[in-house]
């Protein structure tokens, strides 16, 4: 089976659960995260170790880009949760994993599932031949100038946008994006099933052929992972018995 996951942000505990819960084995089973699975949350070097025990794959997220910029020095370090994953004996062998994560990855059908590409956060208006978008946005080496140049940021952080690709700050629910953003997946037409997260407020659902699985785990919500061989939702309840507050 292939799942995904939606954003983990160091919910070590909650991915524990779910893989018990899926009665996941990495033998047979392929976990994919789409994106963040790291900060914020209490333990995001549990977190990304058990991903890699199990094998796990996946797409980058801000959060990713963010400690991978921080560590390098290429940004200023601000509040956050990474003090033990940096402080690691096998932080360099886990951070480099991360940063060969790509921005967007194409999953062919399997099972009764149809087929899906996965992205953090979503997708520019103006990309139209995916297999191409994807190639193109992993061929650079993937250093600091890639996490930072404008095509990553906008796979990573888009939430709304304009047709022609201009981002907005909203981050609330989608009835409240004001005129002349819209939700990124408005302008989306394809005929494949696209998986995101990053939008908490959104939370998990489906919007014709785009599906949003962050439900917020890291603010109380649940840790959301859809099978695409079968394709079905499974959720499992935050521990943290946080508030559901996105900042």
């Amino acid at each position: 089976m292939r799942w995904i996951v939606g954003d983990i942000q160091g919910c070590a505990r909650e991915l524990e659960l779910l893989l018990a819960q899926i009665r996941f084995d990495p033998s047979v089973d392929e976990l994919w995260a789409a994106g963040d699975l790291i900060n914020r949350g209490p333990d995001s070097l549990a977190a990304v170790r058990l991903w890699r025990d199990v094998g796990g794959r996946g797409v980058i997220g801000n959060h990713e880009v963010y400690a991978l910029c921080a560590r390098s020095g290429a940004w200023p370090r601000k509040r956050d949760t990474l003090d033990a994953l940096f402080a690691a004996d096998d932080a360099d062998d886990l951070l480099a994993r991360l940063r060969a994560l790509p921005a967007l990855v194409h999953l062919p059908a399997v099972g009764l599932g149809p087929e899906a590409w996965l992205v953090h956060a979503g997708l520019h208006p103006q990309w139209h031949d995916l297999h191409s978008v994807a190639k193109a946005l992993d061929a650079s080496p993937h250093d600091d100038t890639w996490l930072t140049s404008d095509e990553i940021s906008f796979a990573t952080r888009v939430r709304v946008c304009t047709r022609d690709g201009t981002r907005g700050k909203f981050e609330g629910a989608p009835t409240g994006c004001p005129p002349p953003f819209f939700p990124w997946d408005t302008f989306y037409a394809g005929t494949a099933r696209v998986v995101h997260g990053h939008w908490a407020w959104r939370g998990h659902y489906r919007a014709g052929e785009v599906m949003g699985l962050d439900s917020g785990c890291v603010y109380g919500g649940a840790l959301t992972a859809w099978c695409q061989d079968e394709d079905r939702v499974v959720a499992i309840p935050s521990t943290t018995g946080r508030t559901f507050v996105p900042t």
